[in-house]
């Protein structure tokens, strides 16, 4: 494959987030008496803020909520309470498309409040396009998210990759018609199944793009 551009997920690709989004939900979903199944959430990540609210909202029959409102207050908890980190082989990932003239992509189901507050203006500026949960109509594992990230890197999904660590994420990329690989960092293989390759940890991904693109 010419590569043209990598689109990076961002919870459980670029930041280690999403046992902190975990412990997010289960908090505000604990307020109305619902205990939320951690491996039932992260075969969900992907899918935007209110699709996931709304999710439980009807799993759990709660009426009269408002999404809005349960989406406000757990990301509240999440401000109060993280451990945000980027991933210690990232900096490198970029440094190496960087310097190979690949174009950069970031699209996420986190909304672009949380993503500015937590994720800073540098960091934010080695992406040549971010799409956030704000800026589509359908979440993953529509193609949507994927389609309009290719659109604005003017970018042939053919010769576009995406990095993803979950299901829906990797349905979407595929949709979208992308190559997509993926990491354990929240759900195991038999899992990620989708995905054109699967890798353990973030330092084989930098070992496959040595690998594969250091010429």
């Amino acid at each position: 494959m010419k590569l043209e551009a990598v689109i990076f997920d961002f919870d459980g690709v670029i930041a280690d987030t999403m046992h902190d989004n975990y412990k997010a939900w289960k908090k505000v979903f604990a307020e109305h008496n619902v205990e939320i199944d951690g491996q039932e959430f992260f075969l969900m990540e992907g899918m935007s803020r209110n699709e996931i609210a709304a999710f439980f909202i009807e799993k759990h029959k709660l009426e009269g909520l408002v999404i809005g409102t349960i989406v406000d207050k757990k990301e509240w908890y999440y401000k109060q309470d993280n451990s945000f980190r980027i991933y210690d082989e990232i900096p490198a990932i970029f440094e190496l498309l960087k310097s190979k003239n690949i174009k950069t992509g970031l699209v996420t189901g986190a909304g672009r409040e949380r993503l500015e507050a937590t994720l800073n203006e540098e960091w934010r500026s080695f992406f040549d396009v971010i799409i956030t949960s704000d800026e589509v109509k359908n979440g993953k594992p529509h193609p949507e998210p994927y389609l309009k990230a290719i659109e604005k890197l003017k970018s042939n999904p053919n010769n576009t990759l995406v990095i993803e660590n979950a299901k829906q994420g990797i349905r979407s990329a595929k949709a979208a018609g992308c190559q997509c690989i993926a990491v354990e960092t929240t759900l195991s293989k038999m899992h990620l199944t989708e995905a054109d390759e699967i890798f353990s940890h973030h330092q084989e991904i930098l070992n496959y793009f040595v690998k594969n693109y250091e010429y």
